[in-house]
């Protein structure tokens, strides 16, 4: 396979600004549960930690190819393991989608859905940034206790 510089970027636009979008959202969550908990930032910082390395160990068994002797293709991009199935977007990761179609000029639109990352990659890469976020709230903005 020979490499792509325009399926590369668009792939990692998708990427990023659904990991960036996703995290947006996990910030607005965990900081409305956390105030109406009585623990204001500080809990929202320890909620996202958490959350954080939960959808970490998720996407990474989610980006695992299924294993060749349970009839998976070494070629496939299937998703493997215990989470085996369908790559359609839903919920955050389609509305992302979505506006991403809507926005992009027509040249860095995917053509189709092998131009989009997995869903297990933007995953994990939302992952990292949730837990960036979290360590950010701590050592940059100084929110402990």
């Amino acid at each position: 396979m020979e490499f792509d510089p325009r399926r590369f970027g668009v792939k990692t636009i998708d990427a990023v600004v659904y990991a960036v979008s996703l995290t947006g959202v996990v910030f607005v969550v965990t900081a409305l549960l956390s105030t109406l908990a009585g623990n204001g930032l500080p809990g929202a910082k320890w909620l996202m930690f958490f959350l954080g390395f939960a959808m970490f160990g998720y996407a990474s068994l989610k980006v695992r190819p299924k294993a060749a002797w349970k009839g998976g293709d070494e070629n496939s991009d299937n998703d493997g393991g215990l989470f085996s199935g369908s790559d359609e977007p839903v919920g955050v990761e389609k509305l992302v989608g979505n506006a991403l179609d809507a926005i992009l000029p027509p040249r860095l639109r995917p053509a189709n859905s092998d131009e989009r990352p997995s869903s297990g990659g933007k995953l994990l890469l939302a992952s990292v940034c949730i837990l960036a976020a979290s360590y950010a709230m701590e050592v940059v903005f100084g929110i402990n206790y």
